[in-house]
């Protein structure tokens, strides 16, 4: 992945496989509404973008990143 491009096509189904995984790993995972995917998507593109480390394991950000942002909206109710 690194000096690729990031689509937001990929980035998307990036994030829909780690919620797969993550679900068959029976770790908590929040209702998702397409919309919240699609908030997702633009933000991990965002911060990877302005402060990702490009030579990092993507799959493994990709993993980080969600399992913060469920940890916040858990926070939120």
């Amino acid at each position: 992945m690194v000096n690729k491009i990031l689509t937001k096509d990929y980035v998307s189904q990036e994030i829909l496989d780690t919620i797969s995984h993550m679900q068959r790993s029976d770790q908590e995972v929040p209702d998702l509404t397409s919309v919240k995917i699609e908030q997702l998507t633009e933000d991990f593109l965002f911060e990877w973008t302005e402060v990702g480390n490009f030579t990092a394991d993507f799959s493994r950000s990709v993993a980080y990143f969600l399992t913060e942002q469920f940890k916040m909206m858990s926070d939120e109710r």
